[in-house]
C-alpha cells in the first residue's frame, strides 16, 4: 500500500496557510498538506517527518526561504522545494534556483499554475524514490547471484571467480 501524500507549505502569511491547503485539497486529493508559519516550525517539522515537496514563501522574518531552502537541502536532499515569490524579486528566484528549489511560484498566486507546479514536483520525487527501490532491489539480487555464483563454483571445484572449467 502506497503510503499518503504529504506537503508542508511554510509562510507567515496566515491568510496564505488557509488558502493554499485549501487548494491542494480541493485539486489534490489524498495529499496530506501540514503549513508552519515560520522557518524554525518548518525545520522542526521536516526533522519529524519526509515530505514529498516543500513550499516556502522566499521573504519571512528570522529565516528567510533561501536559508530555509538550504537547510532542506542539507537535511533532505531528495525533497522538491518549490518557492513563493513577490514581484521583482528575479534576483532572489535565481538564487533559490541555483540553491536548488525545483519551481517558484509569482504572486498573486495563480492557483491552477500552483497545482500544477506542486504535482509535478511530487510526481518527480515519487519516481526518484522508485528508481532509488529498485536500486536498492537490484543490488540485493546481484550480491545474491554473486553468493549463488560462488556456492556453485565451490561445488564443482573451480577457482572462485574464474567462472568454471
Amino acid at each position: 500500500m502506497m503510503a499518503r501524500l504529504s506537503v508542508l507549505i511554510v509562510d507567515d502569511d496566515a491568510a496564505l496557510l488557509q488558502a493554499l491547503p485549501q487548494a491542494v485539497r480541493l485539486r489534490m486529493g489524498g495529499v496530506t498538506v501540514e503549513t508552519a508559519d515560520s522557518a524554525t516550525a518548518a525545520l522542526d517539522r521536516i526533522a519529524a517527518r519526509d515530505y514529498d515537496a516543500i513550499v516556502t514563501d522566499i521573504k519571512m522574518p528570522g529565516m528567510d526561504g533561501l536559508a530555509l531552502l538550504a537547510e532542506i537541502r542539507t537535511r533532505r536532499p531528495d525533497t522538491p522545494t518549490l518557492i513563493i515569490t513577490g514581484h521583482g524579486e528575479n534576483e532572489l528566484v535565481v538564487h533559490a534556483l541555483r540553491g536548488g528549489a525545483c519551481d517558484f511560484i509569482q504572486k498573486p498566486i495563480d492557483r491552477d499554475y500552483f497545482v500544477a507546479a506542486l504535482y509535478r514536483a511530487i510526481r518527480a520525487h515519487v519516481l526518484n524514490r522508485r528508481v532509488k527501490d529498485r536500486q536498492a532491489a537490484l543490488a540485493c539480487c546481484a550480491d545474491e547471484l554473486e553468493r549463488i555464483v560462488d556456492g556453485l563454483e565451490r561445488e564443482l571445484g573451480a577457482p572462485p571467480g574464474k567462472g568454471g572449467p
